[in-house]
């Protein structure tokens, strides 16, 4: 087990393939006591999902993409962000492309600025511009609650399959992700040891 403490609120657990490690991102003030029995209350959860990951086929290594897929993708992105800027109101002040390991995309509200992450060239058209309306949406509402959702949903009714298409694969990995990390929460009162 790996832990890594960060200026988070949440106590993260993520099992990682190929073998199953297991990482814990914590709060800089949880103790390890805490942060111990975090992890022996979901003894059943990561066993499931170790069970699960050690089922899976080993993943074929995928190519690199080349200079001219990202290309492709600067090309393509412009007139989404353009489209969704319009439809929803609001103004996006910097957009990039970059490897991202474990997002699609992320969109920092303050500076208005939005990254995509460079795997979304392996897939179709309809998956970008789902990334691309979820991180401008998020320039009208910061969280994932509701309001959130109901953007997403009354300007693209099928965005939960379009999710879903792309969850059914880890960016940068040729095999479906193994889980969802569990979260828990740290009590106000919990100390650094």
């Amino acid at each position: 087990m790996r832990v890594t403490r960060k200026r988070v609120r949440n106590l993260t657990l993520r099992i990682t393939p190929p073998h199953g490690d297991l990482r814990v991102s914590a709060p800089l003030r949880a103790s390890d006591a805490f942060i111990r029995r975090f992890v022996i209350d979901r003894l059943p959860w990561i066993e499931r999902h170790r069970a699960r990951l050690a089922a899976l086929p080993p993943a074929a290594p995928l190519e690199p993409l080349s200079k001219a897929h990202r290309d492709e993708l600067k090309r393509a992105i412009p007139p989404l962000i353009g489209k969704w800027q319009r439809t929803l109101g609001v103004q996006v002040a910097f957009w990039g492309v970059k490897h991202m390991r474990t997002r699609w995309g992320s969109c920092n509200t303050a500076a208005r600025r939005i990254w995509l992450n460079l795997e979304l060239a392996r897939h179709p058209a309809e998956c970008l511009d789902y990334v691309v309306l979820h991180e401008v949406a998020h320039l009208l509402e910061r969280g994932h609650g509701a309001r959130f959702k109901g953007i997403l949903s009354q300007y693209m009714p099928d965005w939960k399959a379009r999710r879903a298409a792309l969850r059914a694969h880890r960016p940068g990995a040729a095999t479906p992700p193994p889980s969802q990390p569990t979260r828990g929460r740290v009590p106000s009162a919990c100390s650094k040891a």
